[in-house]
């Protein structure tokens, strides 16, 4: 039976992630995932596509809010107390209304990106939605949660040119104990004491060829010219792992098995 191995949060959007032993699915998915975002001076989201670099920041929980620390070291404290102000934020097609962080913590980030920016957190009174669905987001792209097999990462590392870690795939969820891109065909599983329902596989992007060594564009553009050859749909597009939602709030833990609930035929991907 498939078992849970990693639970991965990644508290402000395109910064580094964090491995938790459990975590709460709430109405927004996991606890603390994507909650703060950084924007523009336009208000638009920043994101590791075009600031690989973005990846290198660790971002770390505390009591009363989080700690971020930048690839040279320097680090900052950052109070829940410290969004006040409301700002009008853009993500993809959405306009949303965001609470945004103080002045000592925009010039933080401004000064170490060497870029105008500001931190924003969710604000409850302005939620984007999964679309046609009343699942809330928070500031992930358009589903709430994503799961990837260990062996699905395994074959496409047997078959690319170089070697692809997890953590460039940002995925919330990891199993192990099953064949590759089984998960394909799960449309709803139980893990701890939360049913999860699979909506879509998910579209990688260029994010997922930044080196996570020095956050810099893989100029192999592995994973993507890979999964070019295996994991194209009908239209094109290249699928590695699957979003889903949650159907109640619970907690789940490394360890659960994956109790599966449900399955549907995969999409046919015709490899070249």
């Amino acid at each position: 039976m498939a078992t849970l191995t990693q639970i991965n949060v990644y508290p402000i959007k395109s910064l580094g992630g964090i491995s938790l032993s459990h975590a709460h699915v709430g109405k927004t998915g996991l606890a603390f995932d994507r909650q703060l975002m950084l924007i523009d001076n336009k208000g638009k989201f920043v994101t590791a596509r075009k600031w690989p670099h973005l990846l290198g920041f660790q971002v770390l929980l505390n009591d009363d809010g989080w700690i971020v620390i930048s690839p040279d070291g320097a680090n900052l404290t950052i109070s829940k107390s410290q969004f006040t102000c409301a700002v009008d934020v853009n993500i993809w097609r959405y306009e949303m209304l965001a609470a945004c962080a103080d002045d000592s913590i925009n010039r933080w980030f401004s000064r170490v990106l060497s870029q105008d920016v500001r931190l924003v957190s969710v604000s409850n009174e302005s939620l984007r939605f999964v679309e046609n669905s009343s699942q809330a987001l928070a500031f992930s792209d358009g589903y709430p949660l994503l799961i990837i097999g260990e062996n699905s990462l395994n074959e496409l590392n047997q078959r690319a040119s170089e070697q692809s870690l997890m953590a460039q795939f940002r995925t919330n969820l990891v199993f192990d104990g099953a064949p590759a891109f089984i998960e394909d065909t799960w449309q709803r599983v139980k893990i701890g004491s939360v049913e999860f329902e699979f909506v879509k596989p998910c579209e990688r992007c260029v994010m997922t060829t930044v080196n996570m060594t020095d956050y810099s564009f893989r100029q192999s553009k592995e994973p993507l010219a890979t999964l070019k050859t295996f994991r194209a749909d009908p239209k094109g597009r290249l699928m590695f792992g699957e979003n889903l939602v949650a159907r109640n709030h619970g907690i789940i833990s490394v360890g659960d098995e994956i109790e599966v609930l449900a399955t549907h035929q995969s999409i046919n991907y015709g490899e070249k």
